[in-house]
């Protein structure tokens, strides 16, 4: 049986207004997500993929930043039309945000204890021995060991990895429908990284909420996304469920990240890894083709002049989509042969 959708994106459009130009951040991102889906959103620096989630949050700067057009529909409600205050009760209650740097988003002068509460008083009511209560659960719960006795401890008397913790136990403290982990384990080292990932993903399925992961790095969210939403110069030039972009990836782009990673389930790891090639665009330059044609090895006169908008992959799954005026399949399968016969 098909779950409900639960956040439905359409036309997310997103400029910031600068002195040195508007910078085209975002640009007309459309797509769903069901309940208790976890979607991963890889791309570079640069790609929209953290201001698209800023933008549903309402946490973009403003200005400089604008949300220019677009709607943003969770569970029936236009989150783009609420206001101020109705978006505070969104925010932390239905939706949760864990950010990259938790040292950033963590008050340094007030107590862990003290920022956990806060939200559990506000959204569920509860009096200062209850909320306590259930920090130390939520803290118990993330694997943080002594709990209730750090609950009066300060961000930096944790560890980075702990710290993080600490934000996830935040993040689950009134029960969300959303959980959105923005890079949150970028500053990790690798070995802390794959317990925070575990850990999400068990808590993910003890709380049964839907789950959008951030992040640039694909090899992360293989493990981990039901679907994988890949972005580039603020557009989704790929998308589809993370088995099938794997093993039949019909965009450029996506391919070229997936060529520049180490794989051992090809040739033992000993295969060639390909760089792509060149810089993403100047995001103040609005693009008249395809962004990523500039760097694309197979790009055609007609990436160069148009912008190839995002469709079904033919014979493919038909959840798949990909944003090219060509088929990937052939024209890899043309420069192989090529290569050897050279």
């Amino acid at each position: 049986m098909e779950k409900n959708v639960l956040l439905d994106v359409k036309d997310l459009t997103v400029r910031f207004h600068t002195q040195e130009g508007v910078v085209y951040a975002v640009n007309g991102v459309t797509y769903k997500l069901h309940e208790g889906e976890t979607l991963g959103v890889v791309g570079e620096s640069g790609s929209g993929k953290s201001v698209h989630a800023l933008s549903m949050m309402g946490l973009i700067p403003r200005p400089p930043g604008k949300i220019e057009k677009g709607e943003v529909f969770f569970e029936g409600r236009d989150l783009l039309k609420l206001t101020d205050d109705q978006m505070r009760l969104v925010r932390g209650k239905e939706i949760a945000m864990i950010f990259q740097d938790p040292m950033t988003s963590l008050n340094p002068v007030l107590t862990i204890g003290t920022q956990i509460t806060e939200a559990l008083r506000l959204h569920l009511g509860m009096n200062n021995s209850q909320s306590r209560k259930r920090a130390a659960e939520l803290l118990d719960l993330v694997g943080i060991p002594d709990a209730h006795k750090r609950l009066d401890d300060y961000p930096h008397q944790f560890s980075g990895g702990m710290r993080q913790r600490v934000m996830i136990a935040m993040g689950l403290s009134c029960n969300p429908k959303l959980l959105i982990a923005d890079e949150p384990t970028t500053a990790l080292d690798v070995t802390i990284q794959a317990q925070i990932i575990e850990l999400v993903k068990q808590l993910k399925d003890e709380f049964n909420m839907a789950m959008i992961w951030i992040t640039h790095d694909l090899g992360v969210v293989a493990g981990l996304a039901d679907t994988i939403q890949v972005m580039y110069a603020g557009r989704i030039v790929e998308r589809g469920p993370t088995r099938e972009v794997f093993t039949d990836t019909r965009n450029a782009y996506t391919w070229g990240l997936l060529n520049s990673l180490p794989r051992l389930d090809k040739s033992g790891g000993r295969q060639r890894l390909v760089q792509i090639e060149g810089s993403p665009p100047d995001m103040r330059i609005p693009p008249t083709g395809d962004p990523f044609a500039v760097r694309n090895p197979f790009a055609t006169d007609r990436c160069r002049e148009e912008i190839p908008p995002l469709l079904p992959v033919p014979e493919g799954h038909p959840e798949h989509f990909s944003a090219n005026w060509y088929d990937l399949r052939s024209v890899v399968k043309q420069a192989n042969a090529e290569a050897k016969g050279s």
